[in-house]
């Protein structure tokens, strides 16, 4: 797994996106200069705790959802994890059929 640091940048950048803003914007709303937020998602500096809070109000969503780095791990990881989930469930292996098909 990547470091924290990197994780927590990519994570950032991806939900910064979801809501169609960019940078400029975002750094504006979370009351950050633009500089130190390209910084924080190219995983050179973390936020600060006050800038965390912010990322969470304006983003409204929860740690919960700003930590979770699972799908951001390595392809090779993922297609692991998926096979040991389809090896034990019929079920599941016809849903993903289905999805693919």
């Amino acid at each position: 797994m990547d470091n924290l640091k990197e994780l927590l940048g990519k994570r950032i950048r991806e939900l910064r996106k979801d809501k169609k803003l960019t940078q400029e914007q975002f750094a504006e709303l979370i009351g950050i200069e633009p500089r130190n937020l390209i910084k924080i998602e190219n995983s050179q500096t973390f936020p600060r705790v006050q800038t965390l809070e912010k990322i969470l109000e304006v983003l409204d969503i929860s740690p919960q959802v700003l930590f979770n780095f699972e799908h951001l791990e390595d392809v090779a990881k993922l297609r692991i994890k998926i096979i040991e989930k389809l090896e034990h469930n019929d079920d599941l292996v016809k849903l993903v059929y289905k999805m693919l098909f």
